[in-house]
């Protein structure tokens, strides 16, 4: 028996997201018939792990309003394989642990190091904690990824959001 325990070929596309679809991501749009199979009513953004061209994924089914489904192809997939919009690839996926959060290394430190913190972000969802390792992992610089550690320690800190601690910046 397989690890995954769904499979499927998909051609990877193009999606805009936003009000005016400004920003655009490659992703593979689920077949139907997973819709009734998996716990969407309990998980709308179900969050799976698996293989895209047998490289490692983890991430969320996004709902789209016209009730489809899709997964972000994430730039790694183009770079290991060379796939790119247009062609067909294999994608094999489980459920995943809903609360799961992967931890940057560099944010993982910081909170290892203040005990205050750490009890704040003992207390965050697993989707608040998201919002913070996503802004540390998107850093493309070793000094950019310093800055957004310190911006989350000190939003994690006071108990706020980034976009909160971002506002009083502004």
């Amino acid at each position: 028996m397989s690890y995954f325990t769904h499979d499927f070929v998909g051609e990877i596309g193009l999606h805009g997201v936003g009000k005016s679809r400004v920003i655009t991501y490659k992703v593979l749009f689920m077949p139907p018939r997973f819709e009734t199979e998996l716990p969407f009513k309990t998980y709308p953004r179900l969050r799976v792990e698996g293989e895209i061209a047998d490289v490692p994924v983890r991430g969320a089914w996004m709902p789209v309003g016209d009730g489809r489904r899709y997964f972000i192809v994430s730039p790694d997939i183009k770079a290991n394989t060379g796939l790119d919009v247009g062609d067909e690839v294999e994608m094999r996926f489980r459920v995943d642990d809903q609360d799961h959060v992967d931890v940057p290394d560099a944010l993982t430190a910081a909170l290892d190091a203040d005990d205050a913190a750490s009890a704040q972000w003992e207390k965050l969802t697993a989707g608040k904690r998201r919002m913070f390792t996503n802004h540390v992992f998107s850093a493309k610089t070793s000094p950019t990824e310093q800055r957004r550690v310190d911006e989350a320690m000190a939003a994690i800190k006071e108990g706020i959001t980034l976009r909160d601690l971002q506002k009083r910046k502004a």
